[in-house]
């Protein structure tokens, strides 16, 4: 019985060998690779999440971080601009304000993965908080009305209208203005359509964009 199973051991011994010397070489490239170090540089956006309805981000720098990065080749390889972009949570954030947050902090990096360096360091973040306000309209007119005409009231309607844009900009304005209107086009009583004036302070006329002009003229010396 001896014999039969030393032949079986010992059959095609180099073919045996060989091929436990393929897999030994097999095994060392795939443990070298595991092993292996890298190093990589790219651009990793930067994005603010979870913003409050009365919030808006008036300004974000820089909008781009430049990383260096190195590990093991594999988890190198993995990271990928979108994929692990820095994210900027405001959650808790809920009026106006500048915020500073070092960019390291919100790096969103497999294990093993090291920064070699980061530029800039620092995000700044800029939030307004978003206000409705409700001002008086300013009738604005221009020239004069025909010498036998006199002007007995002007009023536009509705005399105050609601604004919308950033809080520490639009407390600062105490009423919105009316397109000019020429009075020397007038020869009756009249009624009339007049936009507003939109300054940059104001993002948005809340419920409309225009007012009624209303204009009460009579002739001279028809008053008894």
């Amino acid at each position: 019985m001896a014999d039969p199973l030393k032949n079986l051991l010992f059959r095609n011994l180099g073919l045996k060998a060989s091929a436990l010397a393929l897999a030994l070489l097999v095994w060392a490239v795939i443990s070298g690779g595991e092993r292996a170090y890298s190093e990589k540089t790219l651009k990793l956006p930067v994005e603010v999440v979870h913003v409050s309805e009365n919030l808006e981000v008036s300004g974000l720098r820089p909008e781009e971080v430049t990383v260096s990065l190195k590990g093991a080749s594999k988890f190198v390889a993995a990271v990928g601009a979108e994929a692990n972009a820095i994210r900027i949570d405001l959650a808790n954030v809920k009026e106006t304000g500048k915020l500073n947050y070092f960019a390291e902090d919100y790096l969103d990096l497999p294990e093993g993965v090291q920064v070699v360096s980061i530029h800039p360091k620092m995000i700044e973040v800029f939030v307004e908080e978003f206000v409705t306000r409700e001002v008086p309209v300013r009738l604005q007119l221009r020239g004069r009305l025909p010498a036998r005409l006199r002007l007995l009231a002007a009023r536009v309607v509705p005399d105050r209208i609601a604004i919308m844009g950033y809080k520490s900009r639009i407390e600062r304005i105490d009423a919105v203005q009316t397109e000019e209107f020429d009075l020397g086009t007038a020869g009756a009583s009249l009624t009339r359509r007049l936009g507003l004036q939109q300054t940059p302070d104001i993002l948005k006329f809340r419920d409309r964009r225009d007012v009624e002009l209303q204009l009460e003229i009579e002739e001279r010396g028809t008053r008894k």
